[in-house]
């Protein structure tokens, strides 16, 4: 009888730290995803020499952040809200000057906007959207220089080809040409769903508002399952080696299937986003 009941005392223990350990260092981080990696942003050349330029501007900007540090938390949040707003202008600026579309992803006034050279071309809408926590949690100066720069795509993946080619056969002659000459039919809308990951650390995820058909639900699982088996995976070894690797900030958005469909297909293979929140 003493044996059965250390047996089961030792096994409910370690049963309680192996439960304890597995909450802890994997499922907890892959939940809340409540931490982000450090994101620095190296101060650009033109931004050093503007600085530098106007000396008397810096002091007073110093005099005046001093000041500030006095005041209310309002006058604090609205200083932050102009640093948010200059640093914003500064990077559609940038863009501004380049000859590729890029994309604002404003999650103030929910919309996503597709411009070249400071021009919109197209607006969107954004339905619904959601924000993972550990970019929720960003001290403030963090967030500034996290946000400080546009972003650059490093990797994307979509259930739609980005260029889609159409073969046909050459006639041999007038005749047989005459018989083909028919309306040509429209091509399938596909049911779209893009994830890009960005460098420093940010991953994208835009999703179609309509219900996709039978097909596009596979494709759409199939992909969605793709990066779930990587959090799987590292959530093992990190269960192994008791140290889990930060998860990846977030930002899922929902948008018409047309709207997804007309952005993925119009951006370049490596395009940049800047984001207002």
């Amino acid at each position: 009888m003493k044996n059965k009941l250390t047996f089961w005392t030792i096994t409910s223990v370690l049963s309680i730290l192996v439960i304890y350990t597995l909450v802890t260092t994997v499922l907890m981080p892959v939940v809340k995803k409540n931490t982000l990696p450090k994101a620095t942003v190296q101060v650009s050349d033109e931004k050093e020499k503007t600085v530098k330029g106007n000396s008397k501007n810096h002091k007073d900007e110093i005099i005046s952040d001093s000041a500030v540090a006095q005041n209310s938390k309002d006058t604090k949040m609205q200083l932050f809200d102009l640093r948010k707003k200059e640093d914003l202008l500064h990077s559609r600026l940038s863009l501004a000057n380049e000859d590729s579309m890029y994309l604002v992803l404003d999650l103030i006034t929910n919309t996503v906007i597709l411009e070249l050279k400071g021009v919109s071309l197209r607006e969107c809408h954004i339905i619904d959207s959601k924000i993972s926590n550990s970019i929720k949690m960003y001290h403030t100066e963090a967030l500034l220089n996290w946000m400080a720069e546009p972003f650059t795509v490093k990797h994307v993946e979509a259930t739609i080809p980005k260029i889609v080619f159409v073969e046909k056969i050459a006639p041999k002659d007038t005749i047989e040409a005459n018989k083909l000459e028919v309306e040509p039919t429209a091509a399938k809308l596909g049911d779209v769903s893009i994830v890009m990951d960005f460098d420093r650390n940010l991953r994208l995820v835009i999703e179609q508002a309509e219900k996709p058909d039978a097909e596009g639900k596979k494709l759409i699982s199939a992909l969605h399952w793709k990066y779930q088996e990587i959090e799987i995976r590292r959530s093992l070894e990190s269960f192994i080696k008791f140290n889990r690797e930060p998860a990846m900030p977030q930002i899922d958005i929902v948008l018409p299937k047309t709207d997804v469909t007309i952005l993925y297909k119009a951006l370049p293979l490596h395009p940049k986003l800047i984001l207002r929140m």
